[in-house]
This record gives structure tokens, sequence and C-alpha cells, in this order.
């Protein structure tokens, strides 16, 4: 309907001779304002004079089909200035619609040039709709889903209807909260919250919004509930992240006096399961904003030219949903260059130009969280100065480091996970495990350490203990086994990266002095 009225009240297209519109459903019509409304007057061709004719219908017949729509609009485009707007096309093929054909005559067409006629495509998927050959032709208008004033005075007319209270803080945090959403998908949530809880729930919103964005198949939207306190150890990077990123987000107007950018992309690299994706919901908790995870699986597709398009779409609903945490795992799927020739790659290159580009574009408003177990798989325009903020390494945690994620997966610190009761006083208890435990987790990472304590509490429930004892550890670390000279050979490969990548060496060094590399143990 915006559109619509626009072209209506526009000096430029309301002195139009005729607002010509076309709708799958509709037919053709023309664009006419009754007073403070605007409808579509359907268009009527006359049947012939017949007998039989003049018999079926009097008023005229209605143009229904696409073909006979273009055909006819294009003598009246042609002859005076006209608006055509044609919407709600489905994605028919052009013998079935025409609709290329016709664009690709009219965009040459001297006699259009000449009258100044106009024709509007109203579509959600350009690249479904038009070639490539005729969006060459073309003026291509991406709308945004909504603004946050359109937002705001939607709810505010919503809740009156409604009857329902909207206080000005919660007018603002309900405009944060639906960004990325078109007026049309807030209006539905806002009426399935009240609904259901009488109210605009700020949380049920979130929960809605994040099943419209599941339902892309390259966006997930959580609500981030790690913290800093749910992660034990890796103290050296809690700071670093704290000082450097949380302490300029938190204080924008400062930054911006003295000339320090805001962050805007951090890559996190290092063997598996050392915390790198709970560190980047954490990182979305502690500067309270949205956490999107890039489904990067389903950016892929087998179609020629859906890959390219999946990154699009994907790239274009993160930066309305933001400012927020972009969270891209195993993101070495799309920071890698490919030299093949074939089709399959030349999409690749695609896909990997346009990511490259929304690292480099500097009204980028996402704070992209990137992760990867293969730092060396990444091209070197990736990771070069100016594409990430910080990029910082991940190595196994160092003695104290374990201790402190054991003591996270007892539930002694941090507030994720429940307490484990214990067959001994805290203090004691950790004793032992620094003493007799720790010692024997060199080079563990963070999720075997988890899966540790969790073959202790299994033990305590097999022996129908009441509680975990130090014999239920003892058992859990025995039965244990990595394979250390892969993960001395992984600590060796990580360190080189950090050498390459990472340029803040007082930094890499507090980290290689708390993970305690180097250190053996006696296992």
């Amino acid at each position: 309907m915006q559109i619509k009225s626009y072209l209506l009240d526009s000096p430029d297209y309301g002195r139009a001779a005729r607002i010509w519109v076309y709708d799958q459903w509709e037919g053709l019509g023309h664009l006419e304002r009754r007073g403070d409304e605007v409808v579509i007057e359907p268009f009527r061709k006359e049947a012939g004079s017949s007998a039989l004719a003049k018999k079926v219908s009097e008023e005229g017949v209605r143009v229904a089909d696409f073909k006979a729509a273009l055909r006819h609009v294009d003598h009246h485009l042609k002859a005076s200035r006209c608006v055509f707007l044609i919407q709600n096309i489905s994605e028919n093929r052009e013998h079935d619609t025409g609709l290329l054909s016709a664009l690709k005559a009219w965009a040459i067409d001297p006699q259009v040039i000449a009258t100044g006629s106009v024709v509007f495509v109203v579509t959600s998927a350009v690249e479904r709709v038009l070639d490539d050959f005729t969006r060459e032709l073309v003026v291509i208008i991406t709308v945004d889903p909504s603004s946050r004033e359109e937002r705001g005075r939607l709810i505010l007319s919503t809740a009156r209807e409604l009857e329902v209270t909207v206080p000005d803080e919660q007018l603002t945090e309900l405009v944060i909260a639906t960004a990325g959403l078109n007026l049309h998908q807030l209006e539905s949530i806002l009426l399935e919250t009240y609904f259901t809880e009488k109210r605009f729930s700020v949380g049920r919103i979130k929960v809605l919004k994040s099943e419209l964005v599941k339902k892309s198949g390259v966006l997930e939207v959580t609500d981030p509930r790690a913290t800093f306190e749910d992660i034990g150890g890796y103290q050296v990077i809690k700071d670093f992240i704290i000082r450097y990123i949380i302490n300029v987000l938190s204080r924008p107007d400062r930054a911006r006096k003295l000339g320090v950018p805001l962050p805007r992309g951090l890559l996190l690299f290092g063997p598996p399961g050392t915390g790198k994706s709970l560190f980047a919901n954490a990182l979305a908790s502690e500067i309270n904003l949205p956490f999107i995870n890039f489904v990067t699986e389903n950016i892929y597709s087998k179609w020629l030219g859906e890959s390219g398009q999946n990154m699009k779409n994907a790239i274009r609903l993160a930066e309305k949903m933001s400012p927020a945490v972009v969270f891209v795992d195993e993101i070495d799927r799309f920071g890698k260059r490919s030299q093949a020739g074939d089709s399959a790659s030349e999409e690749t290159r695609r896909v990997f130009s346009q990511f490259l580009e929304w690292l480099g574009r500097p009204d980028r408003e996402a704070i992209i969280v990137g992760t990867t177990n293969v730092p060396e798989h990444l091209d070197e325009a990736f990771t070069r100065t100016g594409r990430f903020d910080y990029k910082i390494p991940f190595l196994y945690p160092g003695q104290a480091a374990r201790l402190d994620i054991m003591r996270v997966h007892l539930g002694i610190v941090g507030g994720s996970r429940p307490r484990v009761p214990l067959a001994q006083d805290e203090e004691t208890l950790m004793n032992y495990l620094k003493e007799r435990v720790v010692p024997k987790t060199v080079n563990f990472s963070c999720a075997e350490l988890e899966e540790v304590v969790t073959r202790a509490k299994r033990s305590a429930f097999d022996r129908a203990a009441e509680a975990v004892g130090p014999e239920d550890f003892d058992g859990a670390v025995r039965s244990f086994r990595i394979d250390v000279r892969q993960r001395e050979r992984a600590i060796r490969e990580c360190l080189d990266q950090a050498r390459r990548l990472t340029d803040d060496q007082a930094f890499l060094d507090d980290i290689q002095a708390e993970m305690e590399v180097g250190d053996r143990g006696d296992r």
C-alpha cells in the first residue's frame, strides 16, 4: 500500500495520464484515490459487439491474463506518460508470462523513453523473476524491511487499538527487538503476543522473531545466555576483550571523541573444543546484543546462483537486525578463494567476494565473530589488517584454567549449571583436584574437561553414592585418553598461526604464560 500512495502523491508520477496496476490475483486495473482511500479500479475490456458477447458481459471483460495485460499496457506506455506497477508475480517461466521480453523491449523503446513512462516490478526475490541480462537494463532498488520510525509508529498504533500501555522505555526496547522485520511480520507478531499474554512481551516477541528468521534457513537468532562467569579460565582473553571491546562499545561517544574506532570484527582460532563458540555467545551477552548465528552449511547450494543469493540474503538480513553479534562458525568455509575454473568454483568465488566485501564495508553495523580450527586455510585478503579488529588464539587451558573449568561444570561458579553435591567440603575437594587430578589433564580441551566431570558424576551414580567424591574423579581421568603427540603438534601449529596473525606481542606472551605452553605434567 505504501508504494501505491507514493505513486499517487509523488510529483513525478502522480501527474501521469494513468497509473496501471497488475496483480496476479486481481488482474489489470488502474490506481485511484477516493478520499483518503487508495483503490484499484478493475479494468474491463470491451467484450465485443455481437449479441453473444453483450449477453456474456455488458460491463466488459476483466483482463486477468498477464500476457494480455502486458500487450494492453504496451500501447498506453508508448502513447502518453504512464506508470505501470506489477506486483505479486510468481516465479513462472518466461513463456508463461512474457515479462522479460516486455521489460527488455520497454527499456530501449524510443517511444517509451520519449513519453517518460515508468514500469515498477515489486518482488521479494528479483533474481528469481529477472535474468542477469534483464537486470543490467533496469534499476534495482532494495527496500528496507522497516525503519525504526515505522516500527515505532506501528507499535503505538497497534497498542492504541488493543488498549495496551507502552511506556517510552519499553517502546525503545520493542523497536530494537523487532529490527529486521517488515511491517506485516511486526504486526502479526504483536497480535500473536497480545492474544497469548495480553501484553507486548519482549521475550515472547524475540522468540517469535527467532522462529521467523529461522525459516530463512541461513540465519538463526538466539538470546545469549552465557556470560564470562560461565567460562572457566582464559582470564587473559577475558580481560583483553573487556578492555578493548566491551569497554569501547559501552562508551561509544567517548570512543568517537578520541577517534577510537568501534570494534566490528573478531577472529577466534585454535584447536577444536577450546571454547571459541562459547566466548562468542558470552560476548553478545556481556554487551547486551542479539546473537545471530550464520548457518554456514545452508549457504552453499547445489543449484547454480543460489549460493551467492543465499549469502546476499543472509548479509542483508543480518545488517537489518544489527547492531548484533553475528557468529560465523567455521568461517574458513567462506574465507578461502577457489582456484578451479568450473561453475561450482565460480559460485564459491562469488560467495567469498561477497563476504570479503561485507567485512570491509565502512558502514557495517554487525559485529562479526568468526571461528576456525584451521586459520591456515584462510585467504590472506581475509586476515589482513582491517578485516578483523583482533585475531585471538585459543590454546588448550593451563593448569589454573583447567581447575576453573571443572569448577564451572560442577556448578561452583557461574550461574548456568546446577551445583553438584560434593562428598567433601569445597576447599578440600578443590585442593585434591588441583594436586591429584588436574596435573593429569595436560592439553585436555575445555570440552574434554567437561566430559571428565560428567564421567565423575556417572561414577557416583553407578555406585549409588549421594555425592561426587575424589574416587570418582580419579576413575574418570584414568579412563580418559588423548593423543599426546597430536595435541603437542596442534599447539605448535596454533602458535605458528598466532605469531602470523596476532599483532599484539604482549597479548600473545600473556596467553602463552597463562596456558603454560610446554607444561607436560604427570600422565
